[in-house]
């Protein structure tokens, strides 16, 4: 994906990554032209391909934008992540069911791991390791709530971690 940040052009995107979506709850993303995007949106085509690529990078932004400022409004990521996790798809969960009817489940992980620090070069390989079995068990976590339709409150997915983790200090 490009990155382009003036104010007009932040319009431009936000107004594409918009068409984009209330197009995507009538119709499968493959069914979506470039056409239909922009006439929505009210750009240009060259506008369109100034920011983006391919429509999945549209998606992807999208998801990336309510990920910054969830991160911004909930302070930082702590101890508490899974947790975090499960109340952003709580508040989410009409973009889930976008994402998913899609199968575009990549999308999310590629998020995760975004967030989880693996978008930068890590030196250190045990840490990139380990960061990145953090990022596949909170989308394994995710993942499996949501394909079993997010039945769970978000309570009751934060009762099932503390209880995981009473029972490891048990064992410990």
């Amino acid at each position: 994906m490009k990155k382009r940040v003036n104010s007009a052009n932040l319009v431009v995107r936000e107004s594409i990554e918009t068409a984009l979506i209330e197009l995507m709850k009538k119709k499968p993303l493959s069914d979506i032209t470039i056409s239909e995007i922009v006439e929505r949106a009210g750009v240009s085509r060259v506008s369109y391909y100034r920011n983006y690529y391919y429509k999945e990078d549209v998606l992807f932004a999208s998801m990336d934008k309510i990920a910054a400022q969830w991160k911004i409004q909930s302070g930082s990521i702590s101890d508490n992540f899974g947790e975090q996790i499960i109340e952003l798809f709580e508040m989410e969960r009409p973009l889930l069911e976008i994402i998913y009817n899609n199968h575009l489940e990549h999308l999310l992980y590629k998020l995760i791991r975004k967030y989880c620090g693996l978008e930068e070069k890590i030196e250190n390989n045990a840490l990139a390791y380990l960061l990145s079995l953090i990022a596949g068990a909170f989308f394994g976590w995710c993942d499996e709530w949501v394909k079993r339709g997010m039945q769970e409150t978000p309570e009751e997915i934060k009762q099932m971690l503390k209880q995981l983790e009473t029972q490891k200090n048990n064992k410990a």
